[in-house]
């Protein structure tokens, strides 16, 4: 038996081939042959060398070849359960360490309790399987315990090398919760760092994205330009969570692995038997099903609001009344919601535009500063006939006074009205007020600003008229941190598409006020004639 021939020829061996493979390897070869193939076959080490039988099936054998073909700069997104933390964090970082004595590694998670968890379960294989050491003696301890200089979940563990980084074999850190300081690693493997708990609101799924970014200088670059190596996977929790922001940034390549081979809770398990599936689906809610198990958030929840139910306008009427609502945030901290405004137009065929606005961390003087700026600017737009201010009812007992003392000092007096909602204090109330909107938007009738990077041949002839101010630009606003976004895209991206399944909700809560503000009814058009004064015959 040559060992370069069967490493040849494993990775493309069919599922039982490659069993018959392996009984021969472990019966009939010598150690070193052994130790070969198992450096080289994940799956081979992983089943006959760290005893795990378990994973023996032809769907996690045809994924674990997949992995190790291609192990960098990937996602994987797998159904909870399907044995992706045990090819990759597991038998990966144990494959990578006899490949390279030297190597090391950092395992993120999104609290180090979770991380330490992983690094456990590989300490553990290390102590307890004495064939590491028989296949890899000048790699693994006989007695790690004993033998090891570092050998704890605190501090990490350190296997035999030759050369002595301060950084040892394999740590186990926090994303979230204290990243290490001035350590450099030539493998970063991030695993669980999205969970339930950091996707409670739009804040803490900004966190986890920041705090990844930063662990992006984490690591060795073996070359200039270079960013190190690192794996990445998960389950997902919320449509909007870090994974779904690292989908959007095409910042790594996606492996998504369902439950079902159609992605659908009717299709036919990949894993699971249909006993066990039709027990998953009886004991878990549809929104649980579809995060972990189908990798997929949204199908948990129909959604409500398309890609094709958005319409843009590229010249407003020349006639509207305008409201801004306001949906105030009690403060700028850190854990609280936005604070969205809300311009919205409305014309004589009662179709509505969002014409301005902004939906961001804003402290008390700053929503007064918002909140007159946005009213002075379409009370003189040509072609406005009314500017009417409506206030969620909640926010407004803790602003009103304070804008009241800015108008008297201003000299600028102006009412604001509360808008409230019948149900307004149901659980359930954002959510049916949003619904509101659902009619409007499915009919044409809710229209947002055209924001493309060219004129178009409307724009053009209403400039040429003279008529620039009714052209649709972008509405971009700079937000607490001072970077600039893009109001429109910032709804559709953070609550258009993905509502229900998202936290964030405000802005859209925010447009949806023009239903409460009473009497606020389309403009009047009159005809030229009909506002010229009449003369007598005689005069």
């Amino acid at each position: 038996m040559y060992l370069n021939d069967i490493t040849r020829w494993l990775p493309k061996a069919p599922f039982l081939q490659a069993l018959e493979a392996y009984q021969e390897v472990m019966v009939e070869a010598p150690d070193f042959v052994v130790a070969g193939v198992a450096e080289s076959d994940r799956y081979f080490l992983l089943t006959q060398i760290l005893r795990r039988p378990d994973a023996l099936h032809p769907w996690l054998y045809e994924r674990c070849r997949e992995v190790e073909a291609n192990p960098d700069d990937h996602l994987d997104l797998w159904a909870r359960g399907h044995y992706k933390s045990t090819f990759i964090t597991f038998a990966g970082s144990l494959q990578e360490i006899i490949r390279n004595q030297n190597i090391t590694i950092a395992i993120f998670s999104h609290t180090r309790p979770i991380a330490k968890a992983f690094l456990d379960q590989i300490k553990g294989e290390m102590e307890g399987n004495p064939d590491l050491n028989r296949y890899w003696p000048d790699v693994f301890w006989a007695n790690p315990r004993r033998e090891a200089p570092v050998w704890s979940l605190d501090n990490g563990i350190v296997c035999k090398r030759t050369s002595n980084p301060k950084e040892k074999t394999i740590e186990a850190w926090g994303l979230v919760d204290g990243q290490p300081i001035s350590k450099h690693f030539d493998l970063r493997i991030y695993n669980d760092v999205v969970t339930e708990d950091s996707v409670t609101t739009a804040e803490m799924i900004l966190k986890t994205t920041r705090r990844w970014e930063l662990s992006q200088n984490l690591s060795v670059t073996e070359q200039e330009g270079t960013i190190g190596r690192q794996w990445h996977e998960g389950t997902r929790y919320n449509y909007a969570d870090t994974y779904g922001v690292l989908l959007e940034r095409e910042a790594l390549t996606p492996r998504v692995y369902p439950a079902t081979d159609d992605g659908t809770m009717d299709g036919e398990p990949v894993f699971l038997t249909r006993t066990a599936w039709e027990k998953k689906k009886r004991n878990e809610s549809t929104h649980t099903i579809a995060c972990q198990q189908l990798q997929n958030p949204i199908a948990g929840n129909i959604q409500e609001f398309t890609l094709d139910m958005l319409r843009y306008y590229e010249v407003r009427p020349e006639t509207l009344n305008v409201a801004i609502l306001v949906d105030p945030a009690n403060s700028k901290n850190k854990d609280t919601s936005n604070t969205a405004f809300a311009v919205m137009g409305i014309d004589a065929a009662h179709n509505k535009y969002l014409l301005d606005g902004a939906c961001h961390k804003m402290h008390l003087t700053e929503r007064w500063k918002m909140l007159k700026y946005l009213r002075f600017k379409w009370l003189k737009m040509p072609g406005v006939q009314v500017v009417r201010v409506g206030y969620e009812r909640y926010g407004m007992q803790a602003d009103i006074q304070h804008f009241e003392e800015m108008m008297r000092i201003e000299k600028c007096p102006f009412p604001i009205e509360e808008v409230s909602w019948a149900r307004e204090s149901t659980s359930q109330a954002k959510d049916d007020r949003i619904r509101r909107l659902e009619p409007d938007a499915r009919n044409w009738r809710l229209f947002f600003p055209y924001g493309g990077k060219h004129q178009t041949s409307d724009q053009q002839k209403a400039i040429a008229k003279g008529k620039a101010h009714l052209v649709a630009k972008p509405i971009r606003r700079k937000n607490e941190n001072g970077e600039i976004y893009d109001l429109v895209q910032y709804m559709i991206k953070n609550e258009w598409l993905f509502f229900p399944a998202t936290v964030a909700k405000d802005f859209m809560d925010a447009m949806s006020r023009i239903y409460d503000l009473e009497g606020l009814n389309p403009p009047k058009l009159y005809k030229p004639e009909e506002t010229m004064p009449e003369y007598a015959d005689d005069f």
